[in-house]
């Protein structure tokens, strides 16, 4: 385990997660803290804190710690005052929890190297997420099978999600669809990846956004898909979060994937969500 000096680390499983005690976030940060935070997120994956009262201006200065917080990527509603910021919520009359395995945004070319997401109102019960660890995924496989993988790439693409419809809800000429596939196409990914910081290889393919993988026939690709997507599917690589109020994670979106359980319909579950970049992510 790391000595930290800004702050104890406790492990929250074996293979990734760790709670993080004794920072108040709505404070500035001084640069040591900043670093170990960094050192932290790479190290664990996904880092988690509670009872951190934060406006939406806090919750972006902090996650500036992290990275450079710009134009956000996806099509989620924007607090109106912190346009940094995206709204991710769940009604009775709207549910729309992100119940599916995947890495933010990887359908960009250089897609964001970790989110934070900040609890605003939380279930009675339920509404856990879920994270996966796709560098102990990756350690666990034969490594005849490691040096195939790494032969590979993938192409990864946001239009076989709801996106699509949603677009078209929101406006039926279909510009904005038009708009967005003129912005955002298809990108080609590694299937194994190098972190940048740790230099372990990651397992980069995710069920929401991978179609499919190049220089091979669709029926051989989509069985050795499905076959990557179950390894997420194993406890001893995840973490499970239970939220409560004024709870706030942040994770590293090359090395991790995560999982929104929708158990807690018809209550009403709110998270603000801010992504940060690198130039280049890998």
């Amino acid at each position: 385990m790391p000595d930290y000096q800004s702050f104890v680390a406790t492990p929250f499983t074996p293979n990734i997660g760790a709670t993080l005690h004794g920072l108040d976030l709505s404070q500035p940060l001084s640069d040591l803290a900043q670093t170990e935070l960094k050192d932290a997120l790479a190290r664990f994956e996904v880092i988690f804190f509670r009872d951190q009262v934060l406006t939406p201006a806090q919750q972006v200065a902090f996650t500036r710690s992290f990275g450079q917080v710009n134009e956000v990527k996806a099509f989620f509603p924007r607090v109106e005052s912190q346009p940094e910021i995206e709204v991710v919520e769940s009604t009775a009359e709207r549910p729309a929890a992100n119940n599916n395995w995947h890495s933010d945004i990887t359908w960009q070319a250089n897609p964001p190297i970790g989110t934070s997401l900040y609890a605003q109102v939380i279930p009675a019960s339920g509404g856990d997420t879920v994270w996966a660890s796709m560098t102990t995924a990756y350690e666990a496989l034969p490594a005849d099978f490691k040096a195939y993988l790494e032969t590979l790439s993938a192409m990864h693409t946001w239009e076989v999600t709801g996106w699509t419809e949603y677009l078209l809800r929101q406006d039926a000429t279909g510009e904005q669809l038009q708009a967005a596939r003129a912005k955002y196409p298809p990108v080609t990914h590694p299937v194994v990846r190098v972190h940048p910081v740790t230099g372990k290889k990651i397992l980069y393919v995710n069920p929401t956004f991978t179609t499919h993988i190049h220089g091979l026939p669709r029926t051989q690709s989509d069985a050795l898909l499905a076959q990557l997507f179950g390894l997420i599917t194993a406890p001893e690589v995840q973490a499970r979060f239970c939220w409560q109020p004024h709870s706030l994670a942040v994770w590293d979106n090359r090395s991790t994937q995560h999982y929104a359980v929708a158990d807690f319909y018809p209550q009403h579950r709110k998270l603000h969500r801010v992504t940060f970049t690198a130039d280049p992510a890998f």
